[in-house]
């Protein structure tokens, strides 16, 4: 070699080397917002640099269940491919390179004495060379270059090689991740904002389904109160004139609770304004409802409904119950008569029968209708607020108008249940005497 002939220097070399990964590297990092395509670059040109006939990188995964790290695999003669190691060789490894926290350089795992537990065992890992990847100071992942053939001897420039590519690929690796999670987290936040915004739009229009203000007709009024346990619920209730001494109460509570029972629900509104009319015998109307509902209702859907005619004119309530809880007919002395009459739920049989109860209702008299997230409300010690705490509260208060009647009871069950969670949507109906 003559003296102007250049000379290379180790040195030199790797840090051309590290100079051009480098380079490549923000180049990839700059084209893509994604992690998969840089893991795959960092295996395939780690593989090439060392020379390697296999290249490996693993990460923490939490979305993959059972294998807790994201592996990718380059052979020379495939693309780069989701694979793992023997569990042995992989526990092994990743092993060391926690505890020790360094290098793991060796010709032939089957005969490294570090490993005892990986000889005679089948593999296609032979000759070793790895390396941690850190942020912090913490272990965030490995990454290696492999060969079938045992006897390969890392030099110490590949090593220094790998570390500085290792060193330089962690913390563009816990970047990209972080940009990731970060795009996630937006993401959710983004569909979590359309979706409060689609519920409310949803709850808006099922509270438009009920009646927004009391019903006033001679000397009755009829005032009802909804408080859905989520945005939207599947309680309802309805208040509608039928002539000019009469007029219909109902209320109506479907299996399940949120958007589904919503919209079930508002089908039933409709399909009880259809044929609970007046016009109707009280049995034919609700067999009538009862078909309707067992036709649009999802399999092992039901709805429990009372309906009831208030013909003051006459003095007497007609009603018929499909399978809901009692409503309390209040007397002016204060004795309570439960109101059963009536059948099955809504939509278990298509050819449900359903009998009509009558009951005298005269001036004093009064009715209470609920769900049953009133009686079920739950305190902090699990205890329900049961049937007879609502009994008594209707017994106390019955005399009071129905607005006052209905916020004696919110408020009543408010205080009971305390800071415990709402479990069930909450209705109530009173009818009472107008408060002028």
């Amino acid at each position: 070699m003559s003296p102007q002939d250049p000379v290379t220097h180790p040195r030199a070399e790797i840090l051309r080397a590290e100079l051009e990964f480098l380079s490549k590297l923000s180049q990839v990092v700059a084209s893509t917002l994604e992690l998969q395509p840089i893991l795959d670059w960092i295996v395939r040109e780690t593989a090439a640099l060392l020379s390697a006939d296999e290249g490996l990188i693993r990460l923490p995964d939490p979305d993959v269940a059972g294998d807790p790290m994201r592996t990718r695999v380059r052979r020379r003669s495939t693309e780069t491919e989701s694979g793992s190691w023997p569990a042995a060789v992989s526990l092994s490894v990743e092993g060391f390179l926690t505890l020790r926290g360094e290098v793991l350089a060796t010709p032939d795992l089957h005969d490294d004495t570090r490993f005892p537990g990986l000889r005679g065992k089948p593999t296609r890992v032979r000759s070793l060379l790895a390396v941690p990847l850190k942020v912090g100071g913490q272990m965030t992942g490995m990454l290696a270059v492999t060969q079938p053939q045992p006897g390969r001897h890392w030099m110490p420039d590949e090593i220094q090689l790998m570390s500085i590519v290792a060193n330089s690929s962690a913390g563009v690796l816990e970047q990209a991740r972080l940009r990731l999670e970060a795009a996630e987290r937006a993401r959710l936040a983004e569909l979590a904002q359309r979706m409060d915004t689609e519920l409310a739009q949803a709850r808006e229009i099922q509270m438009g389904l009920v009646p927004a203000g009391a019903l006033r007709m001679g000397g009755w009024e009829a005032v009802g109160r909804i408080d859905p346990a989520r945005m939207v619920g599947g309680d309802a209730f309805s208040f509608y004139p039928l002539g000019p001494d009469r007029f219909a109460v109902a209320i109506a509570d479907v299996s399940g609770k949120g958007v589904p029972a919503a919209l079930l629900m508002s089908s039933v509104q409709a399909s009880l304004r259809a044929f609970c009319d007046g016009r109707r015998d009280l049995p034919d109307a609700m067999q009538h409802l009862n078909r309707s509902v067992a036709r649009f209702a999802s399999h092992g859907k039901f709805i429990t409904l009372f309906y009831a005619e208030i013909d003051f004119a006459a003095g007497v309530l007609r009603y018929s119950n499909a399978g809901h809880n009692y409503p309390l007919l209040r007397r002016v002395d204060g004795r309570l008569e439960p109101l059963k009459t009536g059948g099955l739920p809504l939509g278990l049989f298509e050819d449900g029968v359903f009998a009509e109860g009558q009951a005298p209702f005269a001036p004093g008299d009064a009715l209470l209708l609920y769900s049953d997230g009133v009686t079920e409300a739950i305190n902090p010690g699990g205890e329900e607020f049961g049937e007879e705490r609502l009994e008594q509260i209707w017994r106390d208060h019955g005399t009071a108008s129905p607005e006052a009647v209905v916020e004696n009871l919110m408020r009543a069950l408010a205080e009971f249940r305390g800071p415990a969670a709402q479990n069930d949507d909450v209705t109530l109906v009173v009818v009472g005497a107008h408060s002028r």
